[in-house]
C-alpha cells in the first residue's frame, strides 16, 4: 500500500512540475549591448602591430527587453608594421514597455575582443 501511495506521489509531482514553466513568466533582461571585434595581424618578425579597440556601451535608464549587437572583423598578413583601430559605439532606449518587475537591473554588457599579434612573417 504504502509503495502505491509513493509511486503515486512521485507521478502527481513530475505531472505538476511539467506545468510550472507554462504559468511562469520568461525572463528578460534589462537591455544586452554585446560586441565582437577581431584583430588579426600576422607581421614581419622586426615590425609591429598596434591595435587599438575601442567600445562605448551605453543605454537609457529605462530600457528594458532591448538589445544591440556589433561585429568586426579586421586582418592583415604583411612584412611591415600595421596599426589596426576599431571605433564602436553602441546606444539604446526604450524597448517593450516599462520594467514589469519593478526591479531596477542594470544594462548586460558584452565584450568578445580577442586580439591576435603574430610577429612570424620572414624579413625579406
Amino acid at each position: 500500500m504504502k509503495l502505491k501511495l509513493l509511486v503515486l506521489s512521485a507521478f502527481s509531482i513530475s505531472a505538476i512540475s511539467t506545468l510550472i514553466p507554462g504559468l511562469t513568466p520568461s525572463a528578460k533582461a534589462v537591455c544586452v549591448l554585446t560586441d565582437v571585434g577581431v584583430q588579426v595581424a600576422i607581421h614581419g618578425k622586426n615590425s609591429v602591430a598596434n591595435q587599438n579597440n575601442k567600445v562605448d556601451q551605453q543605454a537609457s535608464n529605462d530600457c528594458y527587453g532591448n538589445s544591440a549587437t556589433t561585429s568586426g572583423v579586421q586582418v592583415y598578413t604583411g612584412s611591415g608594421s600595421v596599426n589596426q583601430n576599431r571605433n564602436v559605439g553602441q546606444y539604446v532606449s526604450g524597448g517593450s514597455a516599462n520594467n514589469p518587475t519593478g526591479v531596477p537591473m542594470p544594462v548586460i554588457k558584452i565584450h568578445v575582443n580577442p586580439q591576435i599579434d603574430v610577429p612570424a612573417y620572414p624579413n625579406f
